[in-house]
């Protein structure tokens, strides 16, 4: 084993497209981390199916939706706007409706309604590289939405590319293969909290790295991370 990197953020979205939430540490299961994307709003007869959701590519304010769990596992769900609803209140469905002009219905699914694979990685070198790239300032790193942000040891942007194919020990048990890069659309342009766009930022990623920034995993075995858990190349 050689350690590569140290868990520096995790990262979890309860409801695809909608806010996320920092996490100390995460149960990791066969389909990725416990609560990530359990939730999402498909559209009544989306023109892709294999891209049903309601997202921000739709309505960027989206993105300033905040689910957080409450008892029993329930999510309830703060509006821009000050409202609170419970994910599963048919009246929150039909303000969606409403304020953005799309037929919706709510899709829950226990192992996470994931665009690709269950896990993505993303070294903070990596965002530090594409600020000095695009030169319009600090990017917060929760406009890329991955699960596991890392600290490599050697401070190199773009390792996590270097490591498709490759095995990932983090903590005591959780092994990861990477697969995949992850493949870029329109809203790491959009601020997380105000949902005003960038464009630029997916200029430079297109221009600079063939439309990709960050990695996908797979999970081998399970267990949990934590804040803090070193990374190891098996």
């Amino acid at each position: 084993m050689e350690k590569i990197g140290t868990v520096v953020r995790l990262r979890r979205y309860p409801v695809k497209s909608m806010r996320g939430e920092d996490l100390d540490s995460v149960t990791v299961e066969s389909y990725g981390f416990v609560g990530d994307r359990i939730y999402a709003y498909v559209i009544d007869d989306a023109p892709n199916p294999r891209f049903p959701w309601m997202s921000a590519r739709q309505a960027a304010e989206m993105l300033l939706y905040k689910p957080s769990f409450r008892r029993a596992g329930e999510i309830e769900i703060q509006t821009p706007y000050g409202e609170k609803y419970s994910v599963r209140d048919v009246a929150l469905e039909n303000t969606l409706e409403e304020r953005y002009g799309y037929g919706v219905f709510l899709k829950h699914r226990e192992s996470g309604c994931h665009d690709s694979k269950p896990v993505s990685i993303l070294g903070i070198q990596t965002v530090k590289r594409l600020e000095e790239e695009t030169g319009i300032g600090e990017l917060e790193p929760e406009r890329f939405r991955a699960n596991i942000y890392a600290d490599w040891e050697t401070g190199e942007p773009f390792l996590e590319d270097r490591l498709i194919g490759s095995r990932l020990q983090i903590g005591e048990n959780v092994m990861l293969k990477v697969v995949k890069k992850d493949s870029r659309c329109v809203i790491p342009t959009l601020d997380p909290r105000t949902g005003i766009a960038s464009p630029g930022i997916l200029e430079k990623i297109r221009s600079n790295h063939a439309g990709t920034f960050g990695v996908y995993a797979e999970v081998l075995s399970i267990g949990r991370i934590n804040k803090g858990d070193v990374i190891n190349l098996d």
